[in-house]
């Protein structure tokens, strides 16, 4: 099933922006997360945006977007991290975000201390207005943070 494949990006309090053409975006995917990021991967593809995706899951077999995923490789950079100790997971996160400009565009999707993990480091690099937090319970998260 394919979905409109419009290059806006809707964010998750029902605003919508197309980021400008050289803007770099780092997509992060966590748990069960991984449809919500693809979507907004392939929109940033049609786009002609470069993105970076970093897909993190607990075991190989878990991901029910194996090939969602590996479709997105033609487009832009794909990374699966897999079982990854906490302290690899950091440094995993930390490397992704520590060559980001200012204005870079973050989004995240996956479960709320994931999203908050990303959410914290990425503020050291990109201006806070560029973290999107996206998927199921990131509105909660967003009004716990305002």
């Amino acid at each position: 099933m394919r979905d409109n494949l419009s290059p806006v990006i809707a964010g998750p309090a029902g605003t919508s922006a197309i980021p400008e053409q050289h803007t770099r975006s780092i997509l992060f995917a966590g748990g069960t997360s991984t449809r919500t990021i693809a979507g907004i991967a392939r929109r940033l593809a049609v786009a002609g945006q470069r993105f970076e995706l970093h897909h993190f899951l607990q075991s190989a077999d878990r991901s029910a977007q194996h090939d969602e995923i590996d479709a997105l490789r033609h487009h832009g950079k794909v990374h699966r991290h897999v079982d990854l100790p906490h302290a690899l997971f950091e440094q995993a996160c930390t490397h992704a975000l520590s060559p980001a400009r200012a204005n870079t565009q973050i989004y995240c999707s996956g479960p709320p201390a994931f999203m908050d993990f990303i959410a914290h480091h990425a503020r050291d690099w990109v201006y806070a207005a560029n973290i999107h937090r996206v998927g199921p319970g990131a509105q909660a998260l967003q009004s716990k943070s305002t």
